[in-house]
Order: structure tokens, then sequence, then C-alpha cells
């Protein structure tokens, strides 16, 4: 039988690893199965969860994402000042971007559903994903060590949109990390680590949002479902995501100022391999 400490547990852990390099979903998987007696209808649980650190998101770039309905758009201290001294531009390309990429994202997204929904089973798929997950980082490091002087900000291009909404729709597996992958993709592409996490997070905003609707419809019957408990247990664990989430973006924007993905790579690779073992070697 769940407990309410697991919810929040594991809100927790959502909220915390959301937007860092290292899985969130993965490590919902790892958690949940170490859990005793921890159920839930589907990936329910972990749908909500994820809505809560998108509204993470929304809250901490509110500035950002008004900026995009007035036409402008705060983007950061690297980038160049307009006359007025102020950190906005014209944004039109960057929502015509956003919206490109975000086309492959829907449809990776919707023809790998089923078999990714099966990962979430299946702790030692998260085990590979993760080690991938940390030699994406490691490579993304060596690429911004390497070549410095290549690493920029800019608005992605046409091409660069694509590969960054090719990389969040392959992250729908539990262990590749949506964060890590796309900003590790915008590096690869030229751009600067603090900008591509910028891109990456207000991309996450619909893709997050899109996807969740899709699990709830599919879902409702689940949701419609819930007891008294159940529910004050899931708003405790959203709570606790939003919370976290919001303090890791934080986070996160401080490590890829110093480029240090390589951390996050070493941590991936080892709960990966540690967690291939124990699934395939303890049994």
């Amino acid at each position: 039988m769940r407990q309410w400490w697991q919810d929040l547990l594991l809100g927790m852990i959502q909220g915390a690893t959301e937007f860092l390099p290292v899985s969130s979903s993965g490590h919902l998987v790892l958690a949940q199965s170490l859990l005793p007696g921890f159920k839930q209808p589907g990936v329910l649980f972990d749908v909500l969860l994820h809505l809560a650190t998108a509204l993470a998101v929304v809250v901490y770039f509110y500035q950002d994402l008004i900026g995009l309905l007035k036409r402008r758009v705060v983007i950061g201290e690297a980038e160049a000042r307009d006359g007025s001294g102020g950190l906005t531009r014209m944004n039109w390309r960057l929502v015509g971007m956003m919206i490109l990429a975000l086309i492959p994202t829907g449809i990776i997204g919707f023809l790998l559903k089923d078999f990714a929904q099966a990962q979430f089973q299946n702790p030692s798929g998260v085990g590979l994903f993760l080690i991938l997950t940390g030699v994406i980082l490691f490579s993304a490091d060596l690429a911004a060590r390497k070549k410095p002087a290549w690493i920029k900000a800019h608005d992605p291009n046409l091409w660069q949109s694509l590969g960054i909404g090719v990389a969040q729709g392959l992250a729908v597996f539990p262990g590749l990390s949506r964060s890590g992958a796309t900003i590790s993709t915008g590096i690869f592409c030229g751009a600067r680590g603090d900008y591509s996490a910028r891109f990456s997070f207000l991309l996450s905003v619909p893709a997050v949002l899109g996807a969740a609707l899709v699990s709830l419809l599919d879902q409702r019957e689940d949701l419609a479902r819930l007891q008294g408990n159940d529910i004050l247990g899931y708003l405790l664990g959203m709570a606790a995501a939003f919370i976290v989430g919001y303090i890791s973006i934080r986070l996160m924007f401080a490590v890829v100022k110093k480029i240090k993905l390589s951390w996050f790579g070493g941590y991936c690779v080892a709960v990966g391999l540690a967690t291939v073992i124990i699934c395939n070697f303890t049994k």
C-alpha cells in the first residue's frame, strides 16, 4: 500500500532531476521499483509530477513567456542589448524555431509512445539509457572545451531547431534525459550552454503539456477512479515537484554556464552501470 511519504519523496526526486541532465523519468522508475508496496495506475502519477515541474518552468520563465505573447522576449545576458539598454528583442524567429522543433518531437513521441511506456517497467533498460545519457553529456562537455571559440550564444537556425526537436522526441525513454539531450544537441550545434538551456526549458512547456494531455486522455478512467487518499498524496507529490523543480532550474543555469555537464555524465554512467548489474546479475 502506498504511503504519503512515498508520494512526497517521488515528487522531490522529480523536481530535483527534471531539469538536471540525469533523466527524471529514469529516476522515478528506479525509485518506484525500490519503494515497498508502491503502485499506480499506468504512469498516471509520473504524468502529474511532470505537469508540476512544467508549471515550475512557467513560473520561472513567466517574463519570457509573456514576452512571447507581446512579440518580445527577455533572452539573457549573453545576447546583444537593444537601443533602450534592455535585454529584449523581436522574437518571431524564436517562436518559429520553437514550433519547428516541436514537429519532430511530436512525430517521434507519437511513434514511440507505446514502446517508451513499456520501458517504465524495465529498470534494466533505464540503466542502459542512463549510460547513453552519460556518454552524450561527456561528448557535449568535450566539444565545448575543445572548441571554445566555436561555442557561442545565438538563435537556433532551422537545422539546429530540428536537431533539438529530434533529441527531445527521443527523450521519451526513461533514462534518456530530455534536458541533457536537448542542451547537448544545442552545444553540438554551436550554442552556448546557458542559451541552449533557456531554449530547451522554454521548448519543454508545450512539449510536456502536450504529452501530458495525451497521457491523461489515455488514462482518464484511472484518473476518475482515484480515491481521496490517492488525490491528497498526488497533490503532495506535485507540490514537492514544483518547489524542488523551481530550485533545480536555478542550479541548472549555474552548471551550464561553467560547462560542467561531465559531472552529471559521470553520475549517469555510474547509476546506469549499477542498475544494469543489479538487474541482471543479482537475480
